[in-house]
């Protein structure tokens, strides 16, 4: 919803379960930070109406 609110969406959709679900593991525990999850977000989407990169 987060991506969704903002004009984003996964890429690819859906995103890798597992890794998806370390990242915010990794999050909740205070592990990474702001950048490393913008960073993070930043590989796996793109903007809504843009072409896929794959």
């Amino acid at each position: 919803m987060f991506l969704d609110l903002n004009g984003y969406e996964w890429e690819p959709d859906p995103p890798q379960v597992d890794d998806a679900e370390t990242a915010m593991l990794a999050v909740a525990a205070g592990d990474v930070d702001e950048a490393w999850l913008a960073s993070w977000l930043r590989e796996r989407t793109r903007q809504i109406g843009q072409p896929h990169s794959g």
